[in-house]
């Protein structure tokens, strides 16, 4: 998963400002935040860019562990979303997320289930067929950018092709 971050640096030869990145076990969480800490400790980027993690809002452990102040995932009943790709009631790997988290001072957001069909046309319409829970990066990314202000030179992760869902 720390490739991510390593083909994004090769391709660009930067990395951008802003990135967003959706999380339920942490998998690329994790990968992503391990090869941003490596690319700083070499020099290869001289500072870590803001990272916007995101979640459901029908099912957002990490976000309510950051609302409350816990070091641990907050206890939740998930809810049907249609971002089913990070929908992790417990995620395996929430302590060391959440470190991350506040070592970083990442924000954690949610994505707001009544944007997710609404974000996944105005992706398709610039001729991107993705699933579900990666237009809830794009409609996380919004709600971001109302709660925080716009957020020039960010990179949304888009995992997922559109033909996983059955929405």
């Amino acid at each position: 998963m720390k490739a991510y971050i390593y083909e994004t640096f090769e391709q660009l030869k930067r990395i951008p400002e802003n990135i967003v990145i959706p999380v339920g076990n942490g998998t690329l969480f994790i990968g992503a935040i391990k090869a941003l800490e490596h690319l700083v400790k070499s020099n290869a980027i001289d500072h870590f860019p803001n990272v916007i993690a995101l979640q459901s809002e029908f099912c957002d452990p990490l976000y309510q562990a950051q609302q409350q102040g816990l070091d641990y995932p907050a206890t939740i009943t998930p809810r049907s979303t249609m971002a089913e790709g990070i929908a992790i009631g417990q995620p395996m790997r929430g302590k060391e997320i959440l470190d991350m988290i506040a070592r970083h001072r990442i924000k954690v957001v949610t994505a707001p289930e009544d944007l997710i069909l609404q974000c996944r046309h105005e992706i398709a319409r610039r001729g991107i067929y993705c699933e579900h829970t990666a237009a809830a990066n794009y409609a996380a990314y919004r709600h971001y950018c109302e709660l925080y202000g716009p957020t020039p030179d960010t990179l949304i992760t888009m995992c997922g092709a559109g033909i996983k869902s059955d929405h």
